[in-house]
């Protein structure tokens, strides 16, 4: 015997309708949580907030100016409220720059901060990139050997973990993951800084230090004049921030993973196995890096990576000078390494090998498309993140081909995980436009001067903390400048936590309302 028939809407009158629609907003509720609950992303958020201040201070000390005064003060002339303001301005922009990893600056480093301004700097840019929660969970972890719940969900959320146990590994591993690359890296830069460049052995460890952490923060201050354009040519020393910005970028997931799996061993209950997540991050991130650098390398070679000196190698072979020929080549080389290096800049990290402002417009509008992309999730690095991106496609794949699940790798994509990419990528552009929108009614010289493109390069350059410029952060505003650092500053933070922050947790309803079609496309 067959059960009740559900009744229809169109069979219910609209008074009884209307009075089961009241009685309804009487059920029970999942009752919302005290108000002095704690909330990790508000202390997180609150935290960089403290951190940015700080920064701000220290950078204004006569101890990090290398004028010897404050950053306000202006040899042989009175103090000026106008002068003070921007100074103070300019110093909070540089803090919150470093903190939130970005690397957009408005100086030269080395000729504006002392060593002390330049390790508050570094100093920034080592816990923005860590995470000043993380690292605080971190040594709670050791110190009380359990995390409270909410600190759990945080570290779940950042790193992407799937259970309590997993982010405690995670945490674990995290600090001795980010010194052994950052040690590696700095041994590598000190032998390219000292033997070969000529550096003496202390200013050859502090490059090699700050720019190790920088690249592995995938922040992207130099302390270069003109960041490190002076180093082109050298293929060994772009090749090792590339790899330090790429490693900071992928996550300390996928680290772990691939830390773990033997592949060498036959019996796959030993070897271990690749996770769906780390099989995506990696192919995105080879992905984007081969497609972007071959973009970047053919676009450019006769441009921004500059001419070739001479003949080419090919010629010069033909007529027997093979020394000419071996030397061409290795120009050759030292050009595709610089295009693919630079590339992998635009992974949330804003070092340039070249002078942004003599690249062309389609690069640039690649670049835009990566610097949107970003890293990947519990990584240094911004944006959008590779995962979003790639389920994002698998959505629609799927849709186009009427699949009812996503499925990729002999694994189903749960519903809820492309949910969230979708709205992700919609809330993500719908305040990248918000920010842009505002800076077209800032940024009026600018416009005038470089164009809605270069515009909307900083703010999203800006959103997706990677730092890259078309030589334009300077030419800001002050209005402008704010703005500015309120993007690198949300972010840092992430679009689900930015979202969460300002929505607050709603009261969950348990009801279902009857379904009607409307039409979309």
């Amino acid at each position: 015997m067959s059960g009740p028939i559900e009744p229809s809407e169109a069979s219910i009158p609209r008074d009884r309708l209307r009075d089961l629609e009241d009685d309804a907003s009487t059920l029970p509720s999942t009752p919302p949580p005290p108000r002095h609950a704690f909330d990790p992303r508000r202390a997180l958020a609150l935290t960089f907030g403290i951190l940015i201040l700080i920064g701000t201070f220290l950078l204004c000390t006569p101890v990090a100016q290398t004028s010897g005064l404050w950053a306000w003060e202006q040899a042989g002339r009175p103090f000026a409220w106008a002068v003070a303001w921007r100074s103070v301005a300019d110093q909070f922009f540089m803090a919150t720059s470093a903190s939130c990893v970005t690397g957009l600056s408005l100086f030269d480093l080395s000729a504006r901060y002392t060593a002390f301004g330049q390790t508050v700097l570094l100093l920034c840019i080592q816990l923005g990139g860590l995470g000043i929660m993380t690292l605080g969970t971190f040594l709670m972890t050791l110190l009380l050997g359990r995390l409270s719940p909410d600190g759990e969900s945080q570290v779940m959320l950042s790193y992407g973990a799937a259970s309590s146990a997993k982010a405690r590994q995670l945490l674990r591993k995290t600090i001795r993951y980010v010194f052994a690359f950052e040690l590696i890296g700095t041994a590598l830069l000190f032998v390219r800084y000292h033997w070969h460049h000529g550096y003496a052995a202390g200013k050859a460890a502090w490059y090699a230090v700050f720019h190790a952490i920088s690249a592995f923060c995938n922040a992207g201050f130099s302390l270069h004049p003109n960041n490190l354009v002076d180093i082109r040519g050298d293929w060994p020393y772009m090749l090792v921030i590339a790899l330090l910005v790429t490693a900071g970028g992928i996550g300390f997931l996928v680290l772990a993973n691939l830390s773990q799996y033997r592949f060498w061993r036959r019996d796959l209950r030993d070897r271990g196995r690749i996770s769906l997540h780390s099989r995506l991050v990696l192919w995105m991130t080879l992905g984007l890096v081969v497609v972007g650098g071959l973009q970047f390398t053919i676009s450019e070679w006769n441009g921004a990576l500059g001419a070739n000196p001479g003949p080419s190698a090919w010629s010069l072979a033909l007529e027997g000078h093979w020394a000419e020929a071996a030397r061409a080549l290795g120009f050759y080389w030292a050009k595709a390494c610089e295009g693919f290096s630079q590339t992998a800049m635009y992974r949330t990290a804003g070092f340039n090998f070249v002078d942004m402002a003599e690249t062309s417009q389609p690069t640039n509008f690649v670049g835009l498309l990566l610097m949107l992309v970003g890293g990947s999730p519990g990584s240094m690095a911004g944006g959008l993140k590779t995962t979003t991106v790639i389920v994002l496609f698998l959505t629609m794949r799927a849709m186009i081909r009427g699949n009812p699940e996503v499925q990729v790798h002999r694994r189903t994509i749960p519903a809820a995980v492309c949910r969230e990419a979708m709205v992700l990528v919609f809330f993500y552009i719908m305040v990248l436009f918000a920010f842009f929108f505002v800076l077209l009614l800032t940024e009026r010289t600018l416009l005038a001067q470089r164009g809605e493109l270069t515009l909307f390069y900083e703010i999203t350059s800006a959103f997706g903390t990677v730092g890259s410029s078309l030589n334009a952060t300077g030419l800001l505003s002050y209005p402008g400048r704010f703005i500015i650092c309120l993007a690198m500053y949300l972010g840092r933070l992430g679009p689900i936590s930015v979202a969460m922050i300002v929505a607050g947790r709603g009261v969950s309803r348990h009801i279902r309302y009857p379904e009607e079609n409307i039409t979309v496309g």
